[in-house]
């Protein structure tokens, strides 16, 4: 797994306007904190540090942040503290064998020393990663304490869904096609007569003598629908009776010939099927608003100053 990979989970997966957001430190005596948020300090150096996380890339690094950028990652900064000052009045704080479980489980996705090698890359001491964990559980359990419960989908409201977006759940019509492909038409030609003698013979011939990546499967593509790949090629599949072979058919990767084994005619998905994963699409949209609904009514009650001109001067 990529180093972004490992920085986004260590940073709040499951807030969607939160993910990687900065989190509050101390500002050394003098030094002016980008911003100041109910009381605690967002200081300059754990902002640079999200800026650089947001701009993956040497040469994107290079380039000073927008100022779209800076104010996105500081109101990220925001929302996090936000929580995390909600968290800790609720007195909602992961404890240490919590981390502990989580960063054995981080680590475990990571073998030999990849772990230890993607941190010190990073630059992320055991302390700073032990710190996100603990942010991030005591977050996930105040959004599962305090947010989540209010947010159900009923059997009616999946139901009414259903039918009022009744064309997302039509299938269209699909074929299963195999195919042989070689590099000129002369051997396609050969290869379509050979076949249209013996059409039964196909996976063979295309095990033998096609040049695409399925000849091992016997030319199987499996199952696509009309406007899959390459339209211009694929969709003469739809026209072609079943185990006929067809004519020779050009494309930028060879010449095709096409064999028909299976039609499925176009359906609608029941709702039995659908309703389990529309289910979990509707909480997690629901969540993600209600989520979005909870900042915005800790912002109002806050207390946050904005240094601009710090902000605007910021860079990784």
């Amino acid at each position: 797994m990529a180093l972004r990979a490992l920085t986004l989970l260590l940073v709040l997966p499951l807030l969607a306007g939160c993910a990687r957001c900065g989190r509050s430190e101390k500002v050394a005596e003098g030094v002016r904190p980008v911003a100041v948020v109910n009381g605690e300090p967002i200081g300059v150096e754990a902002l640079r540090r999200e800026l650089a996380l947001d701009r993956p890339g040497t040469e994107v690094k290079a380039e000073p942040p927008t100022a779209e950028l800076r104010r996105r990652v500081l109101d990220g900064a925001v929302d996090r503290l936000l929580l995390l000052q909600q968290a800790r009045a609720r007195q909602l704080v992961a404890g240490p064998e919590q981390v502990e479980r989580a960063l054995l489980r981080l680590r475990a996705e990571y073998p030999g020393t990849h772990f230890d090698d993607l941190l010190a890359q990073e630059k992320l001491s055991a302390a700073e990663l032990q710190a996100r964990l603990r942010d991030q559980l005591t977050l996930e359990r105040l959004l599962a304490e305090e947010v989540f419960p209010r947010i159900t989908v009923s059997d009616e409201e999946l139901r009414r869904w259903y039918d009022e977006h009744a064309a997302e759940f039509d299938t269209p019509e699909q074929v299963r096609v195999r195919q042989v492909v070689v590099r000129t038409r002369e051997e396609a030609v050969r290869v379509r007569d050979e076949l249209r003698r013996k059409p039964q013979a196909f996976a063979e011939v295309a095990r033998r003598a096609s040049m695409g990546p399925e000849a091992r499967n016997g030319g199987d593509l499996g199952f696509f629908g009309k406007g899959s790949g390459m339209p211009e090629v694929f969709d003469a599949c739809f026209t072609l009776p079943l185990q006929k072979v067809s004519d020779v058919t050009p494309s930028p990767y060879g010449f095709h010939v096409f064999q028909v084994t299976e039609r499925r005619p176009a359906a609608r998905r029941p709702f039995a099927e659908a309703a389990p994963a529309l289910k979990e699409r509707l909480l997690r949209e629901r969540r993600t608003r209600a989520q979005e609904e909870y900042v915005a009514a800790l912002r109002q009650k806050a207390q946050i100053t904005v240094d601009q001109k710090l902000l605007d001067a910021l860079a990784p």
